[in-house]
């Protein structure tokens, strides 16, 4: 959602940026392979270690990287297909390394809390199969909807609630969190079944009779 109506504007604010950083010499494989250095090492160092408005505005901060990337690719070459894979390596791991960073804090600082501890792993687990459902459709040629989260929404809602949670706002995270696992369950399906309507869809066009045969 988010990413479809900021789409525009970010790409209007990113291209003459992203036209100097060109004429600079800087790539879009180069620009994406830093903003994963400096996020993984932010949420490592500052979600694992309890800092968790520090790191929630770290994050946000490179994330600025990883809209800007796309951006330098169209600007230089149009971009390849090997930075697309570049770039969809490095947003799973990102993904990875933040949820696995924000549960290494969870487990120390409160074990007991079994609730947001599960709602952690049920995001680590859907974000990567929101993503790779999208991956695979694409693979075998077949059209799916972007459905209710994307990524861009999902690390919204986690960096928000992260934040709040270390401001004090009880149960902060844990609202966000549940947003991100129930958003993310429906883009599955939605991913599913869209792929489903358009494999049914094709194979009624390759049954129909052609002009010729009528």
């Amino acid at each position: 959602m988010l990413s479809e109506f900021g789409r525009s504007g970010v790409t209007k604010v990113a291209h003459p940026i992203a036209t100097l950083l060109v004429r600079l010499g800087v790539t879009a494989n180069g620009i994406t392979l830093t903003g994963l250095v400096l996020t993984c090492s932010a949420a490592v160092a500052l979600f694992g270690n309890g800092l968790l408005v520090a790191g929630a505005i770290v994050i946000a901060a490179c994330t600025l990287l990883d809209l800007l990337d796309g951006a330098v690719a169209r600007a230089g070459d149009g971009g390849s297909p090997y930075g697309a894979l570049v770039d969809a390596v490095s947003d799973r791991v990102a993904d990875g390394v933040i949820l696995a960073s924000l549960i290494w804090w969870l487990v120390a600082a409160e074990p007991d809390n079994r609730f947001a501890l599960g709602l952690l792993l049920a995001c680590l687990v859907l974000s990567q199969v929101v993503s790779y459902s999208k991956a695979r459709a694409d693979a075998g040629g077949l059209r799916t909807p972007g459905g209710l989260m994307e990524r861009a929404d999902r690390l919204v809602l986690i960096l928000l609630g992260t934040g709040l949670e270390g401001l004090g706002v009880p149960w902060a995270l844990e609202v966000a969190l549940t947003v991100v696992a129930v958003g993310s369950g429906i883009t599955v399906l939605q991913r599913v079944w869209g792929g489903r309507a358009d494999y049914l869809a094709g194979l009624a066009r390759v049954d129909a009779p052609s002009e010729g045969q009528r």
